[in-house]
């Protein structure tokens, strides 16, 4: 039900982006208050205690970002603490970057591997799925050490799995079922 409600919110704003063509700039902004908050736990504390007012918490938004954020955002903003959602702030604005990543036909790689990758390693899956996909792609590297070695590759909710974990585990099932 959250989802649905903040999935609400941020095509409201999204659509209002477009039709004022302030998406990058939207885009820009909320981006940074996404980040800000994210990484702010005491922010987040006082925007999920139920004691504070609905208007504090509006007049604490308006004094951090009333000079990096336009009018329309912090109307949705005000919108939002009206209606007791702050809660959702942070899935709202997700979901509103989401949105600009698939009008602007962007996607996210999460790809895994059992050592770091160089730098140009990572520049050829880029293009390799980039190629493939028709998408520009934003990569994010991780290492998972029991992975022992190969790639795990996990994009538009497709996951490519070529680790030796998992040709160990497909030899072990094969094993087994014979």
């Amino acid at each position: 039900m959250a989802k649905l409600i903040s999935k609400r919110y941020a095509v409201a704003l999204f659509e209002l982006a477009k039709e004022t063509d302030k998406i990058d700039l939207f885009n820009s902004q909320i981006e940074i208050m996404y980040n800000s908050i994210k990484a702010d736990k005491d922010f987040l504390a006082v925007l999920n205690h139920p004691r504070i007012s609905g208007g504090e918490k509006f007049n604490l938004f308006q004094n951090i970002y009333k000079d990096n954020i336009s009018e329309e955002i912090l109307g949705l903003i005000s919108i939002v603490v009206k209606k007791n959602r702050e809660t959702e702030i942070l899935e709202i604005l997700e979901t509103f970057l989401e949105l600009v990543r698939d009008y602007k036909g962007i996607t996210t790689a999460y790809i895994y591997s059992a050592i770091a990758l160089s730098d140009e390693q990572l520049s050829k899956i880029k293009q390799n799925l980039s190629k493939n996909l028709n998408k520009e792609i934003i990569i994010e590297a991780s290492v998972k050490p029991e992975l022992i070695g190969g790639l795990l590759i996990n994009v538009d909710g497709k996951v490519i799995d070529n680790s030796i974990k998992k040709s160990l585990e497909d030899i072990r099932k094969s094993l087994i079922n014979n």
